[in-house]
């Protein structure tokens, strides 16, 4: 076993939200402050041996080598996405594909859902999902190991928390509605250095999470700090989304955060963070994610 450090958001990922020194800005919501003026993607949302796991009685970080190999084509993608990926790039088969994969893993990846998918997982009825994994063809909920594995074993429950429960639970295949009702959204060429979508703890912001695994739901993710996708149920619009909406998602990003926000400027997101309490107050992160599913 070699790592230690074990990200819950990919390095990546967060490189698409970096000045054009590397470096983030974090501002810690538990202290009320930023950290130092050295972080890099390497540096923050992580934690120590998150995914170390018991296997046969011994330590292993199996679970994070699984999670460095998936993330070869994601880095492809990301790599796309920070030189400028366009529309038309990403909303393709398998660009789809692999953007709901994506936020599949990365949904159970995040420490925000600890306690749920523990709970979740003791207590699955594994019936229900039919032949959607089989192992020697045999359905999963039909195994009687996996189920005490699932019993007994905690370091089976994180392996399955991660690499199975984000298939099992997600609708990644590629439908025909999905080409018209996802939306990739880049800021123009004469804001080239545009800092203003940031990224948290709690990417994800969606209208309903309990539709979210069937994507049935209107949703915005952040891909870097330049671009973000957007899905709309039944959209049949096109969607030319204002500069406020910029300020409005940061703002909310910075409300729904656990604990960690990131960006490119520090004056900027502390003049998000000002903006915030002074408009909404502590707790107006369900009037503002009102407000900013108005503009899908």
């Amino acid at each position: 076993m070699n790592s230690i450090n074990h990200h819950y958001i990919p390095q990546l990922y967060l490189k698409g939200f970096t000045a054009s020194n590397g470096k983030l800005q974090v501002f810690d919501k538990s202290f009320n402050n930023f950290k130092k003026d050295k972080q890099t993607p390497k540096t923050v949302f992580f934690i120590k041996h998150k995914n170390t796991i018991k296997f046969n009685g011994i330590l292993t970080d199996k679970i994070e080598k699984i999670y460095n190999n998936l993330e070869s084509p994601f880095g492809d993608l990301f790599d796309l996405i920070k030189k400028g990926i366009t529309n038309n790039e990403l909303i393709f088969k398998e660009g789809i594909y692999l953007l709901k994969l994506f936020i599949a893993i990365q949904f159970f990846r995040m420490p925000l859902l600890d306690d749920f998918a523990e709970n979740f997982i003791k207590n699955i009825d594994l019936s229900k999902f039919g032949e959607r994994i089989t192992i020697g063809g045999i359905p999963i909920g039909n195994i009687e190991s996996i189920r005490k594995l699932i019993e007994t074993d905690k370091g089976f429950r994180h392996y399955f928390r991660c690499f199975i429960l984000p298939i099992i639970m997600f609708d990644c295949q590629v439908h025909e509605h999905d080409y018209k009702n996802w939306k990739l959204h880049t800021v123009s060429d004469e804001f080239s250095h545009w800092d203003n979508i940031l990224i948290g703890d709690n990417p994800f912001i969606v209208e309903n999470i309990a539709d979210i695994f069937a994507f049935n739901t209107k949703l915005i993710f952040p891909l870097s700090k330049t671009q973000i996708v957007t899905y709309t149920p039944n959209s049949s619009k096109s969607i030319d989304l204002p500069a406020i909406f910029s300020t409005k998602l940061s703002m909310l990003m910075y409300a729904q955060s656990q604990r960690h926000l990131a960006g490119a400027n520090r004056d900027y997101m502390q003049q998000i963070i000002t903006l915030y309490k002074e408009v909404y107050g502590n707790d107006g992160n369900a009037e503002l994610q009102k407000e900013l599913f108005e503009y899908l």
